[in-house]
């Protein structure tokens, strides 16, 4: 077992199905970004719940001095034909918000021997604001709602590439 083990449970939903805080989260980041109305451009969408498996003894003090939070958070990712936004918020409240257009995106599997156990996909794009690309980890089970999100992940971003 890895230090940052997560155990992963996704559920494929409409946007008005999301966690209370994930809905608002991405409410008020459309509203921010001019994105209009995502619970009706909604071509898919879901959410994560990740709990960490067990932490040995002593690393929580190691983590919380570099300045990261260990503990249960929920992630929410909704993509429509243009755009994907993802929402994360931790059970202590931190919350981050991302969006870019698919026609920016380009995704890659994590590999759990290589992430400590991750599951989900790097979603590496031009996040709205940033004048460089990232990767974020969008967490995902492994179950049928993880992959059948990934799929229409998948084939949304190569749509806009056709387009």
């Amino acid at each position: 077992m890895s230090l940052l083990d997560y155990t992963r449970s996704t559920r494929l939903c409409s946007m008005a199905e999301l966690d209370d805080r994930l809905r608002a989260a991405m409410t008020s980041y459309a509203d921010q970004q001019l994105l209009g109305d995502l619970g009706r451009m909604a071509e898919v969408c879901c959410e994560t719940r990740s709990v960490p498996a067990k932490t040995p003894r002593g690393f929580l003090g190691v983590f919380r001095a570099a300045g990261l939070e260990v503990g249960p958070f929920t992630t929410a990712a909704l993509v429509t034909t243009g755009v994907i936004v993802i929402a994360t918020v931790t059970d202590k409240g931190t919350e981050v918000r991302l969006g870019a257009r698919l026609a920016d995106v380009s995704l890659t599997v994590a590999d759990p021997a290589t992430y400590g156990n991750a599951t989900g996909v790097h979603v590496q794009a031009r996040w709205f604001g940033s004048t460089e690309a990232s990767s974020y980890l969008l967490p995902l089970d492994t179950g049928p709602a993880g992959r059948t999100f990934l799929d229409r992940l998948r084939e949304l971003t190569a749509a806009t590439r056709h387009a």
